[in-house]
């Protein structure tokens, strides 16, 4: 059986060159190994493999480059989501309160969701427990519950989380999220179940921009989105589009406001023409290829 040790700085940069890996600078890869984890970046060697060996002029400095790449396509993602999420939030809040109230009597009340949904007392049970925690640790629930004796939807709903978030969007009346779909949504063909569908992914891209996984190729393994009028502006084979980074593109699309998705959209065409500069080793094609995006990705743009 294989094992694995520790490996020092020097034997790393040993290790990268026996594997037939460039370094142009061994002083900056030094400098490198030292702040960032060498197995995280060498996530990012697959764009210069083939066929299980190392292109030809492939630096360490060239896979550095890619992760330093994904990290800031990263930055510009996270901005977008916190955005979206705000906007669901203040969505579900404002059309709830405006219905059924908004004291914990009224928002913890089932009879005041889809009583009938599967997941509603596991839901439930998430959202009380949440609930609970903030009530300790945050100080704007905590100073509500002490003054007030209760907590305002408009104010605990700051605090929860983006995956509970889409599962309390799942469990509310059909008209309720018909309301919300149509408040939120830039798209006419959307509909509440694509919508649910699309919020799932964008709380998986959240979750992975937050724990600094991999995102500039990633794809969901069981969230496929319902196609769109939006899809059609690509040549797109089976699953393309519906579960990754064009999924998302598209999903972020229907919420975000117009202006500052083409500015996203402007920026991550920057961000990537850049990369390719620095990086001439590779194609505009191979990346586009490999990050799931169409060569004419900037048609997204409103």
């Amino acid at each position: 059986m294989k094992t694995k040790e520790y490996l020092n700085i020097d034997e790393l940069t040993k290790v990268i060159k026996d594997k037939g890996i460039i370094i142009n600078n061994e002083e900056y890869v030094r400098s490198i190994l030292k702040q960032n984890n060498y197995y995280v970046i060498m996530g990012y060697k697959n764009l210069f493999t083939q066929n299980g060996k190392y292109k030809k002029e492939v630096s360490f400095e060239n896979i550095y480059n890619l992760y330093c790449f994904d990290r800031k396509l990263k930055l510009l993602l996270l901005n977008s989501l916190l955005d979206i999420e705000n906007i669901i939030k203040t969505s579900i809040t404002n059309r709830f309160c405006s219905i059924y109230g908004f004291k914990e009597t009224d928002y913890l009340d089932k009879n005041n969701f889809n009583i009938n949904h599967t997941y509603i007392d596991k839901t439930f049970n998430i959202f009380e427990k949440q609930i609970s925690e903030k009530s300790n640790d945050n100080l704007a629930v905590a100073y509500y519950k002490k003054t007030y004796n209760f907590i305002p939807l408009w104010v605990i709903s700051k605090v929860l989380s983006f995956g509970l978030l889409k599962e309390i969007y799942a469990i509310m009346k059909d008209d309720d999220k018909k309301a919300i779909n149509n408040e939120i949504s830039n798209f006419d063909d959307m509909k509440i179940k694509s919508l649910f569908n699309s919020m799932q992914l964008l709380v998986d891209y959240r979750n992975k921009t937050a724990h600094d996984e991999i995102v500039y190729n990633a794809k969901h393994r069981k969230i496929i989105l319902s196609k769109l009028k939006e899809h059609k502006k690509f040549t797109l084979k089976n699953n393309e589009g519906l579960n990754d980074l064009l999924g998302v593109l598209i999903s972020i699309k229907n919420i975000l406001p117009k202006d500052k998705f083409n500015i996203m959209i402007n920026d991550m065409d920057k961000l990537i023409k850049q990369f390719i500069k620095d990086n001439d080793i590779l194609k505009l094609e191979d990346l586009l290829k490999e990050m799931n995006l169409p060569s004419n990705y900037l048609d997204l743009k409103w």
